[in-house]
C-alpha cells in the first residue's frame, strides 16, 4: 500500500505534473508581485522617516521652550519634570546627530542643528539654574539666548525640510514611473498565468477525458444489451488503457457466454414449473393425509382399554367402571374432531388429563402424572389434538417398558409473547441423533401404536401450518438424555385476540 502510494506512474503522474505546473507558475508570479511591492513600499518609506524625524525634532524643541517658560512663570514642579525629560531626549538626539559620519549638505546641516542643541540645553539649564538660585537678571538672559537659539534651530530644521521635500519629490516621481511600469507588467504576467493555466486544464483535461467518454459511450451501449460493440482502442499507457483492455474481454466473455444464459433460464423455468407441480401434489397429499389420520383409531389400544373396562366390572362395583368408560368415551369422541378445528388451552388440558386418568387405571403405579397449568393461558386458541399425542409419546416411546417409578409432568406458562407447553418424562431417553431426525424436516412418523394416530411430525406440521411459521425450531424443542429421560416444548403464539384479552 505504502509503494502505492509513491508510485507515479499513470493518470497519477499526469495530474501530479499539472498541478505542479500550475503551481510553479502562480508561484512565480504571486513572488514578483510580491518582491515589486516590497521594494516600492521601502523607498516611499525612506522619503517619509526624515520628514518625521526632523517633525518631531522641531516639535520638542517648542516643547522644551514651553515647558522652561512655565517654570520660570510659575516655578512649577510639572513643569520641571516635563522639561529634564526633554532635556534628557534631546541631549540623546544630539550626541546621535553628532556622532553620524555624513557630510554631504543635509548631513552637515543637520550637525549644525545637534550644535545648537547642546547650546539651546545649555542655556535653558543655566536659566532653571539661576531661577532656582532666585537670579532674575541671569535667568531672564539666559532664556533670551534660548529663544535666539531655538529660533535658529527652526530655521535649519525647515531648510532641511524643505531640502528633503525636494529630494522626495525627485524619489516620488522616479517611483510613480517605475510603479507605472511594473503595473503594466504585472498585469501582462496576470493575463499570461491565467491564459496558460486555461491552456494547460483544457490540454489535460481533453488528454485523461476524451478515453473516458469513449468507454463509458461503448459502456452504455454495453448496458442496454448491444453486445456488437467494436473493441476499445486506447493508447494512453495509463490505467485507462488497461480498463479498455479489460473490457473488451469483459464484452466477448458476456457474448460468449449470453447464449449459455438463455439456455438456462430455459431449463430453469420448466424446472420451476416442474416444482410446482409437486407442491400442489404434495399439498393435495397432505389434505388426504390429514383426513385419513382423523378417523385412525387404534384397535389395539381399543381392545385393551374394553378389557380392563370388563375386569373393572368383576372386581369393582359399576360406578368406577361406568367413570372409566365414560372416559374412554371422552378421549374418542375429543378425537374424533377435525384436526384443523381451534379450541382453547382449556380443552386441551382436559383431553390430556383424561387420557392421563385411562392410563392411570390401566397401569396403576407405574406411571406417576403432573400437571401444572398457569390459569391465565387456559383461553388461548390453538389447534386440536396438540398436547394429548405428546404425552402419550412420552409414555410410549419413554415408559412403556417401566415397571415402576415412571413420571410425566405436564406444565404449562406463559413467556412473553407465547405460551410454553412443557411435557418432561424420566424414561429412556434419546441420543442427539435421534432428536435431530425427529426435527428434521423428512422425518417419518412411527406412530402405529397412538391411539390416535398422530405423531409429533404431524403435530410440528400442523403447528407450523396453523401460525404460519416456517422454522421447526419456533414450535417445538427437544431435550433428552439418554437413562436420564425427555422433555419436548411447545411453543404455543400469542394471537391478537389473546394479547387483547390478557
Amino acid at each position: 500500500m505504502k509503494k502505492d502510494v509513491w508510485r507515479f506512474t499513470g493518470i497519477r503522474r499526469k495530474l501530479i505534473v499539472y498541478y505542479l505546473l500550475i503551481t510553479v507558475l502562480m508561484g512565480i508570479t504571486s513572488f514578483y508581485s510580491y518582491y515589486n511591492a516590497k521594494s516600492v513600499i521601502n523607498r516611499l518609506k525612506s522619503i517619509f522617516v526624515d520628514y518625521i524625524y526632523l517633525n518631531n525634532l522641531n516639535a520638542d524643541v517648542n516643547t522644551l521652550e514651553t515647558e522652561v517658560e512655565k517654570y520660570l512663570s510659575t516655578k512649577s514642579s510639572d513643569a520641571l519634570l516635563n522639561y529634564y525629560t526633554l532635556y534628557n531626549k534631546l541631549q540623546e538626539q544630539a550626541s546621535a546627530i553628532l556622532n553620524e559620519k555624513n557630510y554631504d549638505q543635509d548631513g552637515l546641516m543637520l550637525k549644525d542643528i545637534g550644535n545648537m542643541i547642546e547650546s539651546l540645553l545649555n542655556e535653558t539649564d543655566e536659566a532653571i539654574n539661576a531661577k532656582r538660585g532666585r537670579i532674575s537678571s541671569e535667568y531672564i538672559a539666559h532664556f533670551t539666548r534660548s529663544i535666539r537659539i531655538s529660533e535658529y534651530i527652526k530655521l535649519y530644521i525647515n531648510n532641511l525640510l524643505n531640502s528633503k521635500l525636494q529630494e522626495g519629490s525627485l524619489k516620488y516621481a522616479s517611483i510613480s514611473k517605475n510603479m507605472e511600469f511594473i503595473s503594466y507588467l504585472n498585469v501582462f504576467l496576470i493575463i499570461g498565468s491565467i491564459l496558460f493555466n486555461i491552456f494547460l486544464a483544457i490540454f489535460f483535461t481533453y488528454r485523461i477525458t476524451k478515453p473516458l467518454m469513449d468507454l463509458s459511450y461503448l459502456a452504455v451501449r454495453v448496458s442496454k444489451g448491444d453486445f456488437d460493440v467494436r473493441p476499445v482502442e486506447i493508447e494512453t499507457n495509463d490505467e485507462i488503457s488497461i480498463l479498455a483492455e479489460a473490457f473488451n474481454k469483459m464484452v466477448v466473455s458476456i457474448r460468449n457466454y449470453i447464449g449459455e444464459i438463455k439456455n438456462q433460464a430455459e431449463v430453469e423455468k420448466k424446472l420451476k414449473e416442474q416444482e410446482m407441480q409437486n407442491l400442489k401434489m404434495r399439498n393435495i397429499l397432505k389434505e388426504a393425509e390429514l383426513k385419513a389420520l382423523q378417523s385412525q383409531i387404534n384397535p389395539h389400544f381399543l381392545f385393551n382399554t374394553l378389557n380392563a373396562a370388563a375386569q373393572l366390572a368383576m372386581m369393582e362395583g359399576a360406578d368406577k367402571s361406568s367413570e372409566f368408560i365414560e372416559n374412554v368415551a371422552k378421549l374418542f369422541r375429543y378425537n374424533l374432531k377435525k384436526l384443523d378445528t381451534t379450541v382453547t388451552l382449556q380443552d386441551e388440558i382436559n383431553n390430556v388429563k383424561t387420557y392421563m386418568y385411562i392410563l392411570k387405571t390401566r397401569f396403576g403405579d407405574r406411571v406417576d402424572f403432573k400437571v401444572e397449568v398457569d390459569e391465565k393461558v387456559l383461553d388461548v386458541e390453538m389447534p386440536c389434538t396438540i398436547i394429548q399425542p405428546v404425552v402419550e409419546n412420552a409414555f410410549i416411546h419413554g415408559l412403556e417398558d417401566v415397571e415402576e417409578g415412571g413420571f410425566i409432568k405436564l406444565t404449562v406458562k406463559r413467556d412473553d409473547d407465547k405460551v410454553l407447553i412443557e411435557v418432561v418424562d424420566n424414561g429412556r431417553g434419546m441420543s442427539k441423533e435421534k432428536v435431530k431426525a425427529i426435527l428434521s424436516a423428512d422425518y417419518e412418523d412411527l406412530s402405529k401404536k397412538h391411539v390416535t394416530g398422530i405423531g409429533l411430525h404431524n403435530i410440528i406440521n400442523r403447528l407450523r401450518l396453523f401460525y404460519n411459521i416456517s422454522a421447526i425450531q419456533d414450535v417445538i424443542e427437544i431435550d433428552s438424555k439418554i437413562g436420564e429421560g425427555t422433555k419436548v416444548t411447545l411453543k404455543i403464539p400469542l394471537m391478537k385476540g389473546d394479547k387483547e384479552n390478557d
